[in-house]
């Protein structure tokens, strides 16, 4: 009945464990890291100086949509990701994850299978991340009065320009691209082995009890484990999540900013020339929301199962103190459990029904606004 522990090297999805556990702690990534950090401070700084000292309205709201996305960025640099990486790194110490093979063949299969689904799943959202990106950083005549890295580095250096403009393209390419879809897969990581361990999980709650007689003995130990695996993973996985939720309030009103500056943007330019841009990047970014938002479903239906599962065990024939240990494992699972980053938005379908509608009013507005 107790599966083994899986060791070193026996992840399920090694490909996610490597983006997890050794991009992130390599000396040459964490330099590259200080670089980036240092290279944009020294430029939101300077924008900053500038904004302060031309105070135009006018100014500000030309320059003010890539100006709050690089402090998001800086953001994400600083705090998401360093804390983001000891979060998780706490999260998959804490839980002790299983084999793959520990509950029964379809099971097992079922693991292998979702298991190369994910790495399709990094193709690809890495193939739209670069497409977006590479869009981005092909050059176009409104990009001096876009991006304002690219306005400094053209007055700063005007006889440098077209070189430190490029060198800054490549560089923004190369950087942007390997953040996001490793912080992509940073993310997945840990939901993806919550996920398989929650399908061995609810294989152990269902044959809880003895197939031909009654051993009051082995259901006790049988429950008392698995109402010790949920209590471990339950505490384990909120606990992680509330960690993030602090840094997810930030984000959340750097991003209400930026809406709003981006709406600016669209009053004061035509948008006809970055049609690509825009496009392109509005589908990896639907591709990344599409996928979180299943992945958060997918894990809050599991254990809702659990719960279900727990429900139709035959528990009548069972003594005082089983059904005692029982009631508890009962109450514990009745607890809704979601992915949720603050008291009001959680990873799932409901969630992405109300951005879906959100969405599709903002891109109503900037076609009246642009192409009517």
């Amino acid at each position: 009945m107790f599966p083994k522990e899986r060791q070193k090297g026996e992840e399920p999805i090694k490909f996610y464990h490597m983006m997890d556990a050794n991009i992130f702690q390599l000396p040459l990534v964490r330099f590259c890291r200080v670089c980036v950090i240092l290279y944009y401070s020294l430029l939101f700084l300077t924008q900053t100086i500038l904004f302060l000292y031309k105070f135009e309205s006018l100014y500000f709201a030309q320059y003010s949509c890539t100006y709050f996305f690089s402090l998001i960025v800086q953001l994400y640099y600083n705090l998401l990701l360093p804390i983001g990486a000891d979060t998780v790194q706490s999260f998959m110490g804490e839980v002790r994850w299983w084999k793959t093979d520990s509950a029964d063949v379809a099971i097992e299969k079922m693991i292998k299978r979702e298991s190369f689904q994910s790495i399709i799943i990094m193709v690809i959202n890495a193939f739209f991340v670069g497409i977006a990106l590479t869009a981005q950083a092909i050059p176009q005549n409104v990009d001096k009065r876009v991006f304002y890295e690219i306005a400094l580095l053209e007055d700063i250096f005007p006889k440098w320009s077209a070189v430190l403009t490029t060198i800054h393209r490549i560089q923004a390419l190369l950087v942007r691209f390997f953040t996001m879809v490793a912080s992509f897969g940073q993310f997945l990581y840990p939901f993806y082995n919550s996920r398989f361990q929650l399908y061995m999980l609810l294989y152990f709650i269902k044959n809880i009890n003895e197939k031909s007689t009654i051993d009051q003995w082995r259901i006790e130990q049988r429950l008392l484990f698995c109402f010790r695996i949920y209590i471990i993973f339950s505490k384990a996985s909120r606990k992680m999540l509330k960690k993030i939720e602090v840094v997810s309030l930030a984000y959340q009103v750097l991003i209400l900013v930026w809406s709003i500056s981006l709406a600016s943007y669209v009053l004061l330019d035509d948008l006809r020339q970055q049609n690509f841009r825009f496009v392109s990047l509005s589908l990896c970014g639907l591709f990344m929301l599409v996928i979180l938002f299943q992945i958060g479903q997918d894990t809050e239906d599991s254990v809702t199962r659990i719960f279900d599962s727990l429900v139709s065990i035959e528990w009548y024939n069972w003594n005082e103190s089983n059904k005692k240990i029982y009631l508890m494992f009962l109450v514990s699972a009745l607890k809704p459990y979601r992915v949720q980053f603050s008291e009001n938005y959680s990873l799932n379908y409901n969630m992405a029904g109300q951005l879906l509608q959100s969405a599709a009013s903002v891109v109503l507005v900037v076609y009246q606004l642009n192409f009517m």
